[in-house]
């Protein structure tokens, strides 16, 4: 079994483990060849839900993408504007936790695309925090 720290048991998960995985075994280089990969995922994703979103303004469309994390407690929108939204996450759905910048990097190339397509434009991702290089939790911007 894969060494984790979480459970691999959600299609995010999976796509965690296989990023650490590749970065473990082929290097940094690993990195290069799936985020355009994951983003054009998070782009796809990000459409079918804007569709089912239409009625409602970026702020809200992010914030009824993340509502089941919001939910169970493991996700808050911090910051919440036309051009801004902020997040704060003390779980990562990827499973990230301890291992490096890099890989939640290009392993968050799925929400840039997601929220790309929320947005109707390409967003830029900004991490202030990440609990993949040790932080307590992640605080993550979505900027128009």
């Amino acid at each position: 079994m894969a060494d984790k720290e979480g459970k691999i048991d959600s299609l995010t998960a999976v796509i965690g483990e296989l990023a650490k995985q590749m970065q473990k075994k082929y290097g940094d280089e690993a990195l290069d060849v799936f985020t355009p990969i994951l983003k054009e995922y998070g782009f796809h994703a990000g459409t079918r839900l804007t569709k089912k979103m239409a009625d409602r303004d970026f702020p809200d469309r992010v914030a009824g993408w993340l509502e089941p994390l919001v939910s169970a407690g493991l996700s808050e929108v911090v910051e919440r504007n036309p051009a801004r939204v902020t997040i704060r996450g003390t779980a990562c759905p990827l499973n990230l936790e301890g291992s490096n910048r890099a890989l939640c990097d290009a392993c968050m190339a799925i929400d840039q695309g997601l929220v790309s397509a929320l947005a109707g434009s390409e967003i830029t991702l900004g991490i202030e925090q990440s609990m993949a290089r040790g932080d307590k939790s992640c605080v993550v911007h979505f900027s128009v």
